[in-house]
């Protein structure tokens, strides 16, 4: 396997499509219901929590472009290969594969969940993940350049989702918000880490890497998709903050939909519901990004074809969702995804840097032991 990719410059993506790609990934599913966990850490402080998140995400995508700027066109795996050597690097690249199939089923688990407490409770799991699947993988087969215009089009079409916030300031009450920094340092971390889960997605990064056309644009441009998302975040943490009251946030599964329920249109009673309809092109993205970087992965690593890959990797996960049928066993499945998610997207590119940093350290000092005159001249 070859360290860099030297893609064909018809799949090839402009440098702006990746903050596109980084605000489509981290708003999924986990936007309508971080607000109950984040404050039962952080309380009424869980806003500065939000916001120690968003920094916290900020420093990492820079630690990952900061990574991928030692390669010319290389990815995740091509880096485990030159950093940790064939065998530790495949083993490391076989985790991120697992994690990516992984976080794309929890993803799509996690918006059944929601359909059928909200508007279909009888409808099997069976049916609407073969429909979201294949809507997936009919968008992953098109490539990378179909997988990013559909991103960008899903950020078009439901950024206006967030506007309705607007309605909910009228049964505000600031005073919930006071007195300021009560939780301690302790307490706001926890809120953070917590929010961590939420806000990852821009680990795929290491992925699209080689197919950005001016890599020097792609740190701009993926942080102010992150600032976009970590703004919205912030936003709707103090929304819910004075618009439900501590113990009210604590008790209410998914805060984002109950909040839309105030919103009323003479011709849409129900406007959460069209919210969660339209909620599926925000969450597909993710699910794409995910199953595409692995099934890349695969082929990277074992020459595999892609395409039968991503079929194997669609079945994986259509059986995989059903072994989460219950609601306690969707959360358990959640949870223990958002303690993974922290240590490979939030923890682990600091580990990468440091090996990156050390093997080009160590390829300085064999270069200039080779260049001295009285090595080579014995």
């Amino acid at each position: 396997m070859k360290i860099n990719v030297q893609p064909k410059p018809t799949t090839t993506i402009a440098p702006y499509m990746t903050g596109f790609v980084v605000m489509s990934t981290q708003i999924g599913v986990g936007i309508l219901g971080y607000q109950r966990v984040v404050a039962a850490e952080s309380g009424h402080d869980a806003w500065i929590s939000v916001a120690i998140a968003g920094l916290l995400s900020h420093l990492t995508i820079w630690i990952i472009c900061r990574t991928l700027r030692h390669y010319p066109s290389a990815d995740l795996f091509g880096i485990h290969r030159d950093v940790y050597g064939k065998i530790i690097g495949n083993l490391f690249s076989l985790l991120y594969i697992l994690y990516f199939i992984a976080m794309a089923m929890v993803i799509l688990r996690g918006y059944i969940e929601v359909v059928q407490s909200w508007i279909f409770p009888g409808i099997p799991i069976w049916i609407l993940g073969s429909i979201l699947l294949f809507l997936a993988m009919y968008t992953v087969l098109g490539g990378i350049r179909v997988i990013t215009g559909y991103a960008i089009i899903s950020v078009f079409i439901t950024i206006w989702l967030f506007f309705d916030l607007y309605f909910t300031l009228e049964y505000a009450r600031w005073h919930y918000l006071l007195p300021v920094m009560e939780a301690d340092f302790k307490q706001l971390l926890k809120g953070a880490l917590i929010m961590a889960f939420t806000s990852v997605g821009y680990e795929v990064l290491y992925s699209i890497y080689p197919y950005v056309g001016d890599k020097t644009r792609l740190h701009r441009h993926a942080q102010w998709g992150a600032f976009i998302t970590n703004f919205i975040y912030v936003v709707l943490m103090i929304i819910s903050l004075i618009f439900f009251s501590e113990g009210q946030l604590i008790r209410t599964i998914w805060p984002t939909l109950q909040i839309k329920t105030v919103v009323y249109f003479p011709f849409l009673e129900r406007f959460e519901y069209l919210a969660i309809s339209l909620w599926m092109l925000i969450i597909l993205p993710n699910v794409m990004l995910y199953m595409w970087s692995a099934s890349r992965g695969c082929k990277r690593m074992f020459g595999w074809n892609q395409k039968r890959v991503l079929y194997i990797i669609g079945a994986v996960i259509f059986i995989a969702m059903q072994f989460f049928v219950s609601r306690h066993a969707a959360n358990y499945i959640i949870d223990r995804m958002s303690y993974v998610s922290l240590y490979m997207a939030v923890i682990y590119p600091y580990v990468l840097l440091l090996g990156v940093l050390i093997k080009r350290r160590w390829n300085r000092r064999e270069d200039s032991s080779c260049r001295d005159p009285e090595i080579s001249g014995s």
